[in-house]
């Protein structure tokens, strides 16, 4: 049987839209080559839509992820499943050891999908960000003790509860190379638990970060 019988690309990216927003830009404009075929001109920047965080997006002197194995950007991936959020809207090592303990290996990858309906719709209302759960720098060491080599969230899962919580997830994550893959969408519609994830980047020197499709493979 040939692969694409057997298996199922599940689309986990953002669609991004010119011109983008104020914060997050993607300007288009059409130009032309030599031989008077079309090329676009893109202004934008490498945090827009579904991408990749490396080292050098926090260490001065980090990695780029041209300097990643492709391995860095496929493989196992586990769901941390968040049916109900916590009351203090933290997810804390313990909360994490409860529901993936003997599950994440060396080398795993972990995507926080928030299932709490009730949460997300409070969410949807008021966009008050404070209402969605998030990650405590004592989770993220959790993380980085069992060989993550990737963690990635969509809209509705926060990194820190703040600037210095959020911060220093970064510092405690990408100092260990555990790559960041932010802006998933799409995530209900992968019902396997783990499942496998592709990533890939651009492979260009020189930038903190990149765009990305993401994509699921599953069974049929």
């Amino acid at each position: 049987m040939a692969l694409c019988d057997e298996y199922l690309l599940v689309d986990l990216s953002m669609e991004v839209v010119p011109p983008g927003t104020e914060e997050r830009p993607f300007v288009t404009t059409r130009s032309l080559l030599h031989d008077a075929t079309t090329k676009y001109l893109i202004s934008t920047h490498t945090h827009v839509g579904t991408h990749l965080e490396g080292p050098l997006h926090f260490f001065e002197a980090g990695k780029d992820l041209a300097d990643f194995p492709l391995s860095a950007f496929w493989g196992r991936a586990w769901f941390l499943d968040i049916e109900r959020v916590p009351e203090d809207r933290l997810l804390t090592e313990a909360f994490l050891a409860h529901r993936l303990e003997g599950k994440v290996a060396p080398g795993d990858i972990l995507i926080a999908r928030n299932l709490d309906e009730e949460a997300v719709s409070r969410f949807n209302v008021t966009k008050d960000r404070s209402l969605l759960p998030c990650f405590t720098p004592e989770a993220a060491l959790w993380l980085r003790d069992r060989g993550l080599k990737m963690l990635g969230i969509d809209h509705l899962v926060r990194l820190g509860k703040d600037v210095a919580a959020t911060r220093k997830l970064h510092e405690i994550l990408l100092s260990a190379d555990i790559l960041l893959l932010e802006g998933l969408a799409n995530l209900k519609a992968v019902q396997e638990n783990p499942f496998f994830l592709i990533a890939f980047p651009y492979k260009a020197r020189g930038i903190d970060s990149s765009l990305t499709r993401a994509v699921a493979l599953v069974r049929r």
